[in-house]
């Protein structure tokens, strides 16, 4: 029981702090769109994102953005969403067995 409600702590706290991500319904504002590190968090997220979008009503990339710019980020924060994912399981693992 303790090690389940350990780990629905750790989904429950994820979800918030990918909720917090999402570029969401809203409009954004042609006087201060996206940036370059608004691209990685969104890249980051786009794998979470294309899942939970079956759900809800979100959009996984930023219009308008600043151009060539945000798409460098959102290309380099979805090449290196793979490979956090990988670094933060073999935590898990290594924390888990010790």
């Amino acid at each position: 029981m303790h090690k389940a409600l350990k780990v629905s702590a750790v989904v429950t706290f994820l979800l918030l702090l990918v909720a917090c991500g999402f570029v969401g319904t809203e409009p954004i504002s042609a006087w201060d769109p996206p940036g370059f590190f608004a691209g990685i968090w969104h890249g980051l997220l786009a794998p979470w994102t294309l899942i939970l979008r079956l759900f809800l009503d979100i959009k996984m990339y930023a219009v308008p953005n600043t151009g060539w710019f945000y798409d460098l980020g959102f290309l380099i924060g979805v090449v290196f969403s793979i490979p956090v994912g990988w670094i933060a399981a073999i935590i898990a693992l290594i924390v888990h067995i010790f």
